[in-house]
């Protein structure tokens, strides 16, 4: 592989790592509500910033997925694919999982020979988390995978992990949820009563603390054993800013 080719894998592929806030939750009426921002970020080598809208929740039949992380389009693909040979969530998890560690190790050491600054980015911050979401048997079920990479012996390794959703997850940049004194979040009456607005007002939370990587609109989803539902789907038509 020559490094031009490596350099337009690492740098236009290359989003800010977690560069986006969904959450998943399932509410106790059983259904599961998400609300995603749209904004994707491109962090150049001259230090400026471009950025542009996109829905960041993605179908397969009854099976949605919602990618947060480096190579986003990368993580798309593989979810489709997987998910069109695998009607079963937890085997098409497992095939997606290895896609994904295989195109990722080859990247990461790439990134290890021609690009070890950026290297040590990734090993800081991960690269990348995906949600699998949907009903099976009637029964809500989400999914949370981690792909990460460390050195073992100085060599680039990367792993994955995929863990149970009880209830409640945020994927991407939720550093600020996370660390927000309970009375700046949304109110525990919301959380239960009002679902849907309580994943929006947790996106739109960390969209104000983290305004270059997390942004408006947010579209949200309600997904039921009976189907899903959009409450918002915005229209991404625009160009590149």
């Amino acid at each position: 592989m020559n490094k031009l080719f490596v350099t337009g894998c690492l740098i236009l592929c290359s989003l800010n790592a977690f560069s986006t806030c969904i959450a998943i939750y399932v509410a106790p009426n059983g259904h599961i509500y998400v609300a995603a921002d749209s904004r994707r970020t491109f962090f150049l080598d001259d230090d400026k910033t471009r950025n542009e809208s996109i829905c960041k929740i993605h179908n397969v039949g009854d099976i949605w997925f919602a990618v947060s992380g480096f190579d986003d389009s990368g993580l798309q693909t593989a979810a489709n694919n997987a998910l069109t040979q695998n009607k079963d969530i937890d085997f098409a998890i497992k095939a997606f999982s290895a896609a994904m560690t295989v195109r990722y190790q080859q990247l990461m050491d790439d990134a290890q020979r021609f690009y070890p600054e950026r290297l040590r980015k990734f090993l800081q911050d991960g690269l990348a988390e995906v949600a699998f979401f949907g009903f099976v048997d009637n029964q809500p079920r989400v999914r949370d995978i981690q792909f990460k990479v460390c050195l073992k012996k100085n060599k680039a390794v990367v792993s994955y992990q995929v863990q149970p959703v009880g209830f409640l997850t945020v994927i991407g940049i939720s550093k600020d949820i996370d660390e927000a004194p309970a009375d700046e979040l949304p109110s525990k009456v919301t959380m239960l009563q009002k679902p849907a607005q309580y994943v929006e007002e947790l996106v739109k939370f960390e969209a104000g603390k983290q305004p270059l990587v997390v942004g408006e609109p947010i579209d949200l989803l309600e997904l039921s054993p009976a189907g899903a539902v959009w409450l918002r789907k915005n229209d991404y038509g625009a160009s590149v800013q």
